[in-house]
């Protein structure tokens, strides 16, 4: 009895340079795509694609020798390179992806010089995927949408290559190419707003190098004036340099006169189920003015272990969300930015500091590549909840209630409007409605008298404002009724990326808002600011997004940091970079010279070879008569008029007639070969 068992099949050599070519573009894309999200060095990534490059062709050349010293050699490379990852992997128990990475790009480059067979190709093809996987965790921005079609058009070459371009892999390529491009079309509409994301970070690693900032509000946004009046005696706040691209109000002091252009910069972006308002900073007193901060105590938290308990749960009222941060660029301030209601705070430092308005701040200015989270309510009152709340005792809110000398017709105003109302929600709710129907939001509004009461102005004189003269208003008009309020700034939700699923927060949507308190309920945040097209995607968190501009913008970013990374190589490296280019011109002359010397019936030849050998209709190894014989009478007589257009003393008469034959011939082999196909298809 015969016994089965497991055959092992000796792989058969892969000659097609096709095949190669598209697994070494898979293979670079993905290189080029971590290195871009992941931020490895760009050297270390130029050296890698120039060795990978020299990998593939020697390997090519090399296919159909033993190479036992060679594969002796890459065995103890890959020994040395599992070490160094479980090295790297121990330094960095926490995030194991960067080792991960690098251990791949280092595997793939080892293995690239020993690439004979089909099998071995494909391993490279799926160390590509890991690679693309790795990425797109990395990636927060929309830029990853680019690199991954790039990628799938390269995944759709090369199997279209490993499926022998039957004429069924043919039309399964183009249902695929059809369906990436119709998912990457549909996919940035299917909503994002889902508690669970694809990343699961919390916060980023523990910054232990900490300054010497004790709480203090650390910002270089100020105010251009330094004639700051009518503020209490013996209170001073120093005047700072005043950026006009920078929002004022992260500043001991907001003043109302300030005027400024915001500009676009990413400040960081927020993986949230929806839009929240990320808040910053709470001021209590006005001056007439602009707002400030009545107390200047801040109180220390510090923990052994995360996160920091801020507020103690109330579930009665909701149920928890998070919102990640991660910052995108270097904050020249400490204040720590996040929803309302938060009860747990996992931020990377082992204390922070509260100050008496419920802002929070970092013992450090706040770095690029920072992440923390936010875990809060989510839910807001009920309108019975709203309209059964009323204001409380006028002395235990004082500081909310304060006021300077407010001119008699804001307070007429003030009276008038909610004089046939009953209940705190529904006055509140009327100054809100007249604030939205009765002035427009605008950034161009002329400068504040020096003697005028900003809210007067506004109400009486220039009609028009942006948030913070609607916020101060709305504040102003609550606490004449007697209901605690405060002036509060801080940033909207921003722009809903649909790739990502992220929201984009620029220093644009900076935003001024309020909050007002009623018992039992709390503070609660009203945004008295009418919508308008400068603010109206920032409010709802909507997206603006453009598939083309995405194209041809991140093209254009992604082949500009290229370059610059290749000219710092070059410019560093040129005894390395020079001869490679020297031979690879070298090369691709030599072969441009040898395509133009052939003559026709060698290309023709040569087209047909390939045709052949690509279907697997001819084996090599053998005689070139025994190679043509299975394909019949065709085949005979296209290797003989060869042979006679090469070898025999023919005039240029009739090796016209020969070459005609040769094409005929060419032609039929070539619709035989796609017949046979089909059939062992």
């Amino acid at each position: 009895m015969k016994r089965k068992g497991i055959r092992f099949t000796k792989q058969k050599i892969e000659d097609s340079i096709g095949l190669r070519a598209a697994i070494f573009y898979l293979v670079i894309v993905a290189i080029i795509s971590v290195w871009y999200f992941v931020g490895l060095s760009s050297l270390y990534v130029v050296s890698i694609i120039f060795i990978t490059a020299f990998a593939y062709i020697f390997s090519y050349l090399q296919r159909r020798k033993n190479n036992g010293l060679l594969k002796i050699l890459m065995t103890f490379g890959m020994i040395y390179l599992l070490r160094q990852f479980f090295i790297e992997l121990l330094r960095n128990p926490f995030d194991p992806r960067i080792p991960l990475a690098t251990f791949l790009i280092n595997l793939n480059v080892v293995h690239s010089f020993d690439l004979p067979t089909r099998l071995d190709l494909s391993f490279s093809f799926f160390i590509s995927f890991i690679l693309i996987v790795i990425a797109g965790i990395f990636a927060r921005e929309s830029i990853f949408v680019v690199f991954l079609l790039f990628f799938m058009i390269g995944v759709i070459i090369t199997l279209s290559y490993l499926n022998d371009y039957k004429t069924s892999s043919k039309y399964i390529s183009g249902v695929l190419l059809c369906a990436s491009l119709i998912g990457f079309l549909i996919f940035p509409m299917i909503p994002k707003n889902i508690n669970i994301g694809f990343r699961q970070d919390i916060m980023s690693q523990v910054v232990r190098r900490l300054t010497n900032l004790q709480g203090e509000l650390r910002t270089p946004y100020s105010y251009s004036t330094s004639n700051l009046y009518r503020l209490p005696e013996g209170r001073s706040i120093p005047p700072l340099p005043f950026n006009p691209e920078e929002y004022f109000g992260f500043a001991p002091f907001v003043d109302l006169r300030e005027r400024g252009n915001l500009s676009s910069v990413l400040v960081f972006r927020v993986l949230s189920p929806w839009g929240v308002y990320h808040r910053g900073l709470a001021f209590d007193t006005y001056n007439g003015f602009g707002w400030y901060q009545n107390e200047e105590k801040v109180q220390m938290l510090n923990t052994a272990e995360q996160p920091f308990i801020l507020k103690k749960k109330d579930r009665a009222r909701g149920y928890l969300e998070r919102a990640t941060y991660f910052v995108e660029r270097d904050m020249p301030s400490n204040i720590i930015f996040i929803p309302k209601d938060t009860e747990n705070l996992y931020f990377p430092s082992p204390i922070i500091y509260v100050d008496s308005q419920d802002g929070y701040r970092a013992p450090f200015e706040i770095p690029k590549g920072l992440i923390y989270s936010s875990f809060y309510l989510s839910s807001f009152p009920s309108a019975e909840q709203l309209l059964n709340a009323r204001a409380p005792k006028p002395n235990k809110f004082k500081d909310y209630l304060q006021l300077p000398v407010i001119p008699k017709r804001v307070i007429d105003l003030t009276l008038n409007i909610t004089k046939d109302y009953n209940t705190s929600w529904e006055k509140l709710t009327a100054i809100k409605n007249y604030l939205e129907d009765n002035f427009s939001y605008s950034l161009d509004i002329p400068p504040l008298g020096e003697n005028e009461d900003a809210v007067d102005n506004f109400l009486f004189v220039t009609k028009k404002g942006y948030c913070e003269q609607f916020a101060t208003a709305f504040t102003v008009m609550a606490r004449i009724i007697g209901i605690p309020s405060r002036f509060i700034t801080g940033y909207g939700p921003g722009d809903l990326n649909p790739w990502t699923g992220m929201y984009e927060v620029r220093v644009k949507n900076a935003h001024a808002w309020v909050e007002v308190y009623l018992d039992p309920v709390g503070w609660i945040p009203v945004d008295p600011t009418p919508l308008s097209s400068e603010i109206a995607t920032q409010r709802s968190g909507e997206s603006s997004f453009n598939f083309i501009d995405l194209i041809f913008n991140s093209l254009g970013e992604i082949f500009q940091k290229l370059f610059l990374v290749l000219y710092n190589f070059s410019s560093h490296y040129l005894y390395i970079v020079i001869p490679i280019l020297i031979v690879l011109v070298i090369f691709f002359v030599r072969s441009l010279i040898r395509y133009i010397n052939a003559k026709e019936e060698d290309r023709i030849f040569s087209r047909v070879m390939r045709t052949l050998k690509r279907r697997h209709l001819i084996e090599e190894d053998i005689s070139l008569y025994h190679m043509i014989a299975p394909l019949g009478d065709d085949g005979k007589e296209f290797v003989s008029t060869y042979y006679a257009l090469k070898f025999a003393p023919l005039d240029e008469e009739k090796k016209k007639i020969y070459r005609t034959k040769l094409k005929e011939y060419a032609q039929k082999l070539i619709s035989s070969s796609r017949a046979k196909n089909k059939i062992q298809n």
